[in-house]
């Protein structure tokens, strides 16, 4: 029996990458199934053209608009076929086409393209359609194994994988450097392992230069930038890191030959230092605009002090801090900052406290960065080698587990050494520091400089009248660890 004309036919489009977003081969695809159409003398409606541009069928997870209001109109009864350019862009897994079997069971829906026309009714036809399913999910895990060899080969040889937005710092091609922005990134690392705060580095980044898509500066977009192995000159794939083609942006006042040894020190020091930051500070807040606000302590219930304007709601002339959850102590803002910047730049100033700094760094335990990329780099190793091993029928599962722990367990240990180092380093910078380079310094860096110096706590004052009670104010060495 002849199969029936099908009286509203809906056309399926789809471009599995186009990343300027181009609709250009979608509109072909349209126009010469329209041809087809008119051939068939099937007619197709205005409204019942589905198009998914940029999405593939190939990942059973991925989300396809077009796709799944063609079905909705399909169960509906709103069109009784489909015509597609080729019958790989309307299925690519068979649990597709099973699905589609499903709503149009019984229908007399046909499908149409340049290689035929199928009934989804005939037994004969839905075998075929399966095998051609098949098929085509073949050929995807065939390209898809194919492109992973192929960006592991390039990773491998130091050059990134291609696709994706032009990364700031760099030109399109993903390895020519633009070299202001490049200055601007490593600026920006010196900035935050100097003290200052994510905040203040984002609103100096604002007044240079936007990012690499036209934007402003966000906390999220600069960490993925100095937390990226492309910075340090690294290329990663599969938790394996190879040397770049290109040269690193840290650290560029290095030597050449110590350069990429120096850029991955200092890139450790970044991710130790927001790994330090996450865990201190859960949530930043609004940007520092006082000294010690959240340094000082109270002395009763121990919370941050906070600042507001005193003498009600329409005087702003003058401020306090004060605790915001006992609220049992206040102390004006301009006599304490004064007070503990004064025993911040003492010790800053003092020799003896240089010659102890100088003595904890050399305590300290030198190239701990150097020291975790190589642990990482034989954890890499170990770890392809065991997956070798993992199918031998001699290999114990426990041992290979172990092995891997070890690794873990002292890349681990070297990184809690960071924070002390990235400590040190923010101090060093600072001794020696006159006053007016100290008010000179953003108030973040200074905040910083007086946390990791001194624990501020405050008491209530028993002196009455003007002036300051230095008394009420318990100001507290903390010990310098090794670096």
């Amino acid at each position: 029996m002849t199969a029936r004309t099908p009286q509203r036919a809906g056309i399926y489009c789809r471009l599995s990458y186009a990343p300027d977003g181009s609709e250009e081969k979608v509109e072909r695809q349209e126009a010469d199934s329209r041809e087809l159409a008119a051939r068939l003398g099937w007619p197709v409606s205005d409204a019942h053209v589905y198009r998914d541009n940029s999405r593939s069928a190939w990942q059973r997870n991925r989300k396809r608009p077009g796709w799944d209001r063609m079905l909705a109109a399909l169960e509906a009864g709103h069109i009784d076929a489909i015509i597609v350019y080729h019958g790989d862009r309307l299925i690519r897994q068979p649990y597709d086409l099973e699905k589609l079997i499903g709503i149009t069971d019984s229908r007399g829906i046909r499908i149409a393209s340049v290689s035929g026309t199928r009934d989804l009714d005939n037994p004969d036809d839905r075998f075929i359609l399966r095998i051609e399913a098949a098929q085509a999910c073949r050929e995807s895990d065939n390209t898809s194994r194919r492109m992973r060899r192929a960006i592991a080969a390039r990773a491998a040889k130091g050059r990134p994988s291609a696709g994706g937005k032009r990364p700031f710092g760099f030109e399109s091609d993903f390895v020519t450097r633009r070299e202001p922005e490049c200055a601007l990134l490593a600026e920006a690392a010196d900035r935050l392992l100097a003290g200052q705060s994510m905040g203040g580095v984002i609103r100096w980044l604002d007044t240079c230069s936007q990012t690499s898509q036209g934007a402003r500066w966000t906390d999220a977009t600069l960490r993925h930038l100095l937390l990226s192995p492309r910075i340090a000159g690294l290329v990663e794939h599969g938790g394996t890191l190879y040397e770049a083609v290109w040269a690193p942006v840290l650290a560029p006042d290095a030597p050449e030959e110590e350069r990429r040894a120096r850029a991955r020190e200092q890139w450790e020091d970044i991710k130790a230092l927001f790994a330090r930051n996450s865990k201190e500070h859960p949530y930043q807040g609004q940007d520092r605009k006082y000294f010690l606000t959240r340094v000082a302590e109270c002395y009763a219930c121990g919370a941050g002090f906070r600042s507001k304007p005193t003498g009600g709601r329409n005087r702003k002339d003058s401020r306090i801090y004060y605790c915001p959850d006992c609220k049992r102590v206040g102390r004006s803002v301009a006599h304490l900052d004064a007070y503990i910047e004064g025993r911040v730049l003492r010790l800053l100033q003092d020799k003896r406290f240089a010659e102890e700094l100088h003595a904890a760094a050399d305590a300290g335990r030198p190239g701990v960065a150097a020291e975790i990329a190589a642990l990482e780099r034989r954890r890499a190793e170990t770890e392809a080698t065991l997956e070798e091993l993992a199918d031998h029928p001699e290999a114990d599962p426990g041992i290979l587990v172990r092995s891997l722990a070890s690794f873990d367990r002292k890349i681990s240990e070297l990184r809690s050494q960071l924070v002390a180092t990235s400590q040190h380093q923010v101090l060093a910078r600072m001794v020696g520091i006159t006053r007016e380079e100290w008010q000179a310094t953003p108030v973040d860096v200074r905040a910083t400089v007086a946390r990791i110096l001194f624990r501020i706590v405050v008491y209530p004052t028993t002196k009455r009248g003007p002036g300051f009670d230095p008394s009420s104010v318990e100001v507290t060495r903390r010990p310098l660890q090794p670096a």
